[in-house]
């Protein structure tokens, strides 16, 4: 997937008089260069710290298989968004399998804010290199787009990045959402702790190819085990954690988040900022293949419930889902559901410290993201070469058999989870998603009792 980048202008940081002046260039969105926000950083070193951080993700392969060795490719720009009272900042890593957004709240920075919207800006070696030098007690302005750009750089060379994506990096963006509406929050401890752990992982052999290590509380402190304890969340591959040594100094305390199929997420909190992770249950396992999404793809509401809660979209930070049932008079669990979807269709984020969506919209083409599930093309294929039948369905369970190309499976779904006889299911439960058999009979019963 090829991707291009026009910027009218370099993001760069500036000495103007005696200050400094973070210019972001963005590209594309609601406008070709929408412009965000004018104004100051508040604490100018921890905001630093924390661009870098997420730069250094959305640059970084934590995991290179010998395919991607002979056809590197190159880093995307992190994404911005901008709801009128804060700036989030997401990226994802080359290699797919690590997720990073830092929410700059609004006691982070003092200014006007402009428009609201969701865009790319340039992140490039220079400004990255300047960040670097940013002390604490400096003045830096922070503009994000610039007013006037047109007027203000006519007649300069427009730069422009042109970039090569592969597919399974957009269907990660969208799946990494399906993976934290699900997690639940594990533990709290000291940042200290924490940074005192991941400072000692390469003193230790703590991780071999296709094992897990175990974050667990000791104390009141935190350490690696190779058992999962009582407490433990599980970490595929530690080292990644390392993304973190420069941010943590500014926090006093890190929460973890968990699901029960081995993805974790680390939320850093700083006096006026968060700076998240969410890690893939193994670095050689990127989100995309994770098929998270496909149950909220599948179990969606109807279309014209589906466009109302659409509709109500205004870039909010924390989208209500109680407000838009009683607005739309729509039940509380098709909004969670129309949600949901909307997630999987890059239109909204989950922000794990608040436990619920915001608006934002991925500046890609995403018209066509249900075609870049394999499983739910077959699934859609099984179903129109009438190889579904339904056997059994009652009060939460429907029973059918699918054809498959190995033979017929029998499938199973009770209160949504789904169990079948082939040779995937067997090997990956519901750990990675459901079979296509599995998506198979949902869509048949679905489309038979609409």
């Amino acid at each position: 997937m090829n991707i291009a980048y026009t910027y009218h202008f370099s993001s760069s940081l500036e000495l103007v008089e005696n200050s400094r002046r973070l210019t972001l260039a963005t590209c594309g969105g609601a406008e070709l260069h929408p412009y965000f926000f004018h104004g100051r950083l508040l604490r100018p070193r921890i905001t630093c710290d924390s661009l870098l951080a997420l730069s250094e993700v959305s640059r970084t392969r934590f995991y290179s298989p010998t395919a991607l060795r002979e056809r590197l490719l190159a880093a995307a720009d992190p994404v911005v968004t901008s709801g009128g009272e804060r700036l989030r900042f997401e990226a994802f890593s080359v290699c797919g399998g690590v997720y990073a957004r830092l929410d700059l709240l609004p006691e982070s920075v003092d200014g006007h804010w402009v428009s609201k919207g969701t865009t790319n800006v340039d992140f490039n070696s220079p400004m990255r290199g300047a960040l670097a030098q940013v002390l604490e007690s400096d003045l830096v302005g922070l503009n994000v787009g610039v007013d006037g750009v047109k007027l203000e750089h006519a007649g300069k060379a427009v730069e422009e990045k042109k970039v090569k994506l592969p597919v399974s990096w957009l269907k990660g963006f969208v799946e990494v959402q399906a993976y934290q509406a699900k997690m639940k929050p594990a533990f709290e401890v000291r940042a200290s702790d924490l940074h005192h752990v991941i400072s000692d992982i390469a003193n230790q052999k703590i991780w071999h190819h296709g094992e897990l290590s175990y974050l667990v509380q000791s104390g009141q402190s935190v350490r690696f085990s190779q058992r999962p304890g009582t407490s433990g969340i599980a970490v595929g591959d530690p080292r990644r954690l390392k993304i973190l040594t420069n941010i943590l100094r500014h926090s006093r305390n890190v929460r973890f988040y968990a699901t029960t199929d081995g993805a974790m997420a680390v939320e850093v909190q700083m006096p006026d900022s968060r700076f998240f992770i969410v890690l893939s249950p193994n670095a050689s396992r990127g989100f995309s293949g994770e098929g998270q999404a496909l149950n909220d793809l599948v179990d969606c509401p109807k279309t014209e419930e589906l466009s109302k809660v659409k509709a109500e979209l205004q870039w909010q930070a924390k989208i209500s889902p109680q407000v838009l049932s009683k607005k739309l008079d729509l039940d509380i669990d098709t909004i969670y559901r129309a949600l949901s979807a909307l997630g999987s269709r890059g239109l909204v984020g989950y922000d794990l410290s608040d436990g619920s969506y915001f608006h934002r919209e991925l500046p890609f083409d995403l018209a066509l993201v249900e075609e870049l599930h394999p499983r739910l093309r077959k699934a859609r294929k099984l179903v129109n070469n009438q190889g579904v039948s339904v056997t059994e369905h009652k009060s939460g369970l429907v029973k059918g058999f699918v054809h498959g190309s190995d033979g017929e499976h029998l499938v199973t779904i009770t209160e949504g989870n789904g169990k079948c006889t082939c040779t995937w299911f067997s090997k990956h439960s519901n750990e990675r998603g459901p079979c296509s058999h599995i998506l198979a009979l949902e869509l048949f019963y679905r489309s038979d009792r609409s």
